[in-house]
């Protein structure tokens, strides 16, 4: 009786052991995935640094920094005045990132619902964009396939998406943290289409990792054609602005434009007698006067 109760603890001590071996060894080829994955993305990312994939410039006149995208401390560089509600909306639409796709829902328990999804999006290079949003969609989101019933659909962006408002202190809800609402039907871009090459610059030129998506989730390039365009950057109700003035306005370089404005006016000031500029009525950005466009 005491042997085989000396067999069963000795037996039990070793299958303990076993145990803890196993561990040890399973923690330390976990350990050493996870540092050859590491690696990996190291090599990957270094290729595409050489390539220049993952470089954006950040058109500022006045410095001749560059950052490069996901950056935790990337800086918004402040929007155009508020009396050009065209730059204004061009400006949001080119800072960000990303966009609520709001849809008209095919799923069972809430169809012909409004419905709303985030999306990756881009109208190009940061301070020289199109303006047009172009989208990467897959058709296992409900967002595609919402839109293969119903193509309608509302794109919102905000500067709260950025530092800007976070440093003024302005709730994303105030009027001055300025937003753009986008309207019209978004449509796929085929691939024998010419516009493809610029919605893949665009979209991977903000979001390269997206390059890297599965094959076969079948990801396709779509843009909204506008119909509608709503800005809303101060006090007193949003603004319309027509798709016509929004693809065409005075530069198609909105950050450009807008540091160029303002060191026009400082000169002028500047070269004014301290009489005259006293006299001189001064751009009120903080209270503008609304107007519809």
């Amino acid at each position: 009786m005491i042997l085989r109760m000396s067999i069963f603890i000795a037996f039990l001590i070793l299958t303990i052991e076993a145990k803890k071996y196993n561990n040890q060894n399973g923690d330390k080829y976990r350990q050493w995935q996870e540092f050859e994955e590491f690696l990996e993305w190291k090599k990957m990312k270094e290729q595409k640094e050489r390539e220049g994939k993952w470089s954006i410039d950040f058109t500022d006149n006045s410095s001749d920094s560059i950052k490069n995208y996901g950056k935790e401390d990337r800086r918004s560089q402040d929007p155009p005045p508020v009396e050009d509600a065209v730059l204004m909306a061009r400006y949001i639409v080119n800072q960000a990132d990303w966009t609520s796709v709001a849809t008209i829902s095919t799923r069972q328990e809430i169809e012909t619902f409004p419905t709303v999804n985030l999306v990756s999006f881009s109208d190009g290079s940061l301070g020289n964009g199109s303006g047009i949003p172009y989208l990467y969609l897959t058709p296992l989101d409900f967002t595609s396939q919402d839109l293969t019933r119903d193509n309608r659909a509302t794109l919102f962006m905000t500067l709260a998406q950025e530092n800007y408002c976070r440093e003024k202190i302005w709730d994303p809800m105030d009027p001055r943290c300025a937003r753009v609402i986008l309207t019209g039907k978004i449509k796929a871009i085929k691939n024998d289409n010419p516009e493809i090459e610029l919605a893949k610059t665009a979209v991977f030129g903000r979001h390269p990792a997206l390059e890297n998506m599965p094959a076969d989730h079948h990801f396709y390039f779509a843009k909204l054609k506008m119909i509608s365009i709503a800005v809303l950057d101060t006090f007193g109700g949003p603004k319309y602005v027509s798709v016509k003035d929004y693809l065409h306005p005075p530069t198609p370089n909105v950050t450009a434009e807008f540091y160029k404005r303002i060191r026009k006016q400082q000169q002028d000031y500047a070269s004014d007698s301290q009489e005259a500029y006293n006299m001189k009525p001064m751009s009120n950005f903080l209270n503008p006067i609304v107007r519809n466009i």
